[in-house]
């Protein structure tokens, strides 16, 4: 029986120090697993950051190529309305200069208009024919001599000074306007 108890604590004692063999091994091993972990993660990390910055000088670039692409885009539209306030100014002013003219040349008719009519019973139509050609030269003088801009900013100030007198004014110019377009096409259908 002595033999098989010494046989059993050999066993056991052999159990013991394979178990703490293992143990070593096993903590050897999770040692190196946790180290090789640690790793992994440190370089997963790095990797990460590496990607986010990446990331992140991309986006920078793409939205200063994208600012740019705006403001180029912007100073177009600039280009263009500059380019079609300068060709519509030209148009005002060319109108503007052809009133006049056309004032001028309606003022010229009512002064011969008013000569042929100077004497006899007619001479105080004469005469007002004759101051309305007057007006109308002075007003003919004061388009030809003005700009554009002052012309719009004296319109903008009569208006508001005025605004009975406007709507009156834009009134009888919409209705002779009308009748004179109505007049045109019936001429034109009758050629």
């Amino acid at each position: 029986m002595a033999s098989n108890f010494d046989n059993l604590s050999s066993a056991a004692d052999a159990a013991k120090d394979a178990a703490k063999d293992g143990l070593a091994k096993g903590e050897a091993a999770a040692s190196t697993a946790l180290h090789s972990a640690e790793e992994a993660a440190a370089n997963a990390l790095h990797s990460a950051e590496g990607a986010a910055k990446a990331a992140a000088d991309k986006a920078g670039k793409l939205f200063e190529d994208l600012k740019g692409k705006a403001g180029e885009a912007a100073d177009k539209a600039g280009e263009y309305a500059e380019t079609a306030g300068v060709k519509l100014k030209g148009a005002a002013t060319s109108g503007k200069d052809m009133a006049a003219d056309g004032l001028h040349s309606v003022a010229d008719a009512t002064r011969d208009f008013a000569g042929k009519f100077s004497d006899g019973k007619a001479k105080p139509v004469a005469d007002y024919a004759t101051k309305a050609a007057e007006g109308l030269d002075r007003f003919s003088g004061t388009l030809k001599s003005k700009s554009v801009d002052d012309l719009t900013d004296d319109a903008k100030s009569f208006v508001k000074e005025h605004p009975a007198i406007a709507v009156g004014a834009a009134a009888v110019i919409g209705f002779a306007l009308a009748r004179f377009l109505k007049s045109s096409r019936t001429d034109d259908r009758d050629a």
